[in-house]
């Protein structure tokens, strides 16, 4: 178990009487940890790949509903634990949502660096908790624990005809890059999938079908009345299924750059496209992306560039 790991586990205290929220658990050590003290466990993670092993092992999986809902009518004690979450919008959905649900006594235990922890994690956190404060350190990690749940209630940012639910790329605005990739998008292109669709900005109104592995993105596009699947790389549609996919990757894994990200969207649109489809892929140009797209598609040719970000097409 990582020290990080080991760190909330030992200030979360879990124990067979009270249920356990996982909020976000990169490793599902935690998980396995509340799993064996015997009590209820609730993962509440957004990912859907963790969201299936977790379900696996035995936990109750809140996946592609609002947590707000999904715990509505709650009692009891709980304890909710996770690695921090980098975004401040998942951290205040979190802990709008568990504040709200019911508990008569929940306990937050959230962890991480020291240097990726901030003032405006408490803020956020004391908004929903009256008490916030921060756990003894051990090495370069440190937990902030929230207790006493206030009267709070969860409402999604909305702005720009979208909306921004948890802590979902870009919140309710489009992107730059993303809005880049949406100029270059043809006026009809056939069957259409927006592939890791964010807040469903580069396809609204298209209509096409959307599909990511975060759940606050899901929902997001959701909510703006587009179709979307919680799955992973579109694990849900059958192959050669589309004419156009549309692909805005991720970059970060966490606080860390990780250009290998895309390298599964691009199996995945490889495996979705029809033979004559084609993909159209924005990134940032510093990224050297162009090199794995040239891997899986043998017609590649840049239709956008400004000065920082780049649109390619691609055809196998």
């Amino acid at each position: 178990m990582r020290t990080l790991d080991s760190l909330i586990a030992d200030t979360a205290l879990v124990r067979a009487s009270a249920t356990t929220l996982i909020c976000h658990d990169p490793t599902l050590d935690l998980t396995r940890t509340a799993l064996a003290a015997g009590g209820p466990v609730v993962f509440l993670d957004s990912d859907f790949a963790r969201s299936q092993e977790a379900a696996a092992l035995g936990a109750v999986v809140a996946g592609d509903v609002r947590l707000d809902s999904f715990l509505a009518g709650s009692s009891g004690a709980a304890v909710a634990v996770g690695e921090m979450p980098k975004s401040l919008a998942r951290l205040d959905y979190l802990a709008r949502s568990i504040a709200g649900a019911g508990y008569t006594d929940v306990r937050v235990v959230l962890g991480a660096n020291n240097k990726h922890l901030s003032r405006g994690m408490n803020a956020v956190l004391g908004e929903s908790f009256d008490d916030v404060s921060a756990s003894l350190g051990r090495g370069k990690f440190r937990c902030l624990v929230a207790s006493g749940p206030r009267g709070v209630a969860y409402e999604p940012v909305r702005g720009d005809g979208l909306v921004a639910i948890g802590g979902v790329f870009s919140g309710a605005k489009p992107d730059r890059g993303g809005e880049l990739l949406r100029s270059c998008l043809p006026a009809e292109p056939g069957r259409l999938l927006d592939l890791g669709c964010g807040n469903g900005s580069v396809t609204r109104g298209l209509g096409g079908v959307a599909t990511d592995s975060d759940a606050d993105a899901v929902l997001s596009a959701r909510a703006i009345g587009m179709e979307a699947t919680w799955d992973d790389a579109g694990s849900q549609f059958a192959d050669a299924s589309f004419d156009t996919i549309a692909l805005n990757p991720p970059f970060h894994d966490g606080t860390t750059v990780d250009a290998t990200l895309v390298q599964q969207l691009l199996d995945a649109a490889v495996r979705l496209l029809t033979p004559s489809g084609t993909l159209y892929l924005v990134h940032n140009s510093h990224l050297r992306y162009r090199g794995e797209v040239e891997r899986r598609f043998s017609s590649v040719e840049q239709v956008a560039r400004d000065r920082t970000f780049t649109v390619v097409r691609a055809t196998r």
